[in-house]
């Protein structure tokens, strides 16, 4: 709600945690949702998406229900091609995944091409660490 406003939009994979999906809700923005890691529908939604003034892609780093890891290789050509913003939950993935367990943008080698992390830091980092925004 913060981030965006009725003039941009926000694409969600459609398996997206129930947090991400609420913090949408309460979004002023126009709501895109493609079908789960399915990259063809995520370019259909982004050329839909280019008459609105920011576009951001909103993607589970690790999907926690089945442990799908999301393809930030191909989201991240996607938004640059059009032009858009990349945000990633990495809840399930701080702390586990990547060389440093900087999570999945680490593992696939996209550090420099994600624009927002968001990472509870209290499932591998220990609970008392609360959450944060990176």
């Amino acid at each position: 709600q913060a981030l965006l406003t009725p003039e941009d939009a926000v694409l969600s994979d459609e398996l997206n945690h129930a947090s991400i999906i609420d913090g949408i809700r309460l979004c002023k923005a126009n709501k895109y949702r493609y079908k789960h890691m399915d990259m063809q529908d995520l370019e259909a939604k982004l050329k839909e998406a280019q008459k609105h003034r920011l576009r951001l892609v909103a993607t589970d780093g690790a999907f926690s229900m089945d442990g799908d890891i999301a393809p930030l290789r191909e989201i991240c050509q996607l938004a640059q091609k059009y032009d858009a913003l990349v945000f990633i939950d990495e809840c399930h993935a701080t702390g586990f995944l990547g060389p440093n367990g900087r999570g999945t943008d680490e593992l696939l080698g996209v550090m420099d091409k994600v624009t927002i992390i968001n990472s509870t830091l209290g499932k591998a980092l220990g609970g008392a660490a609360g959450e944060g925004v990176f």
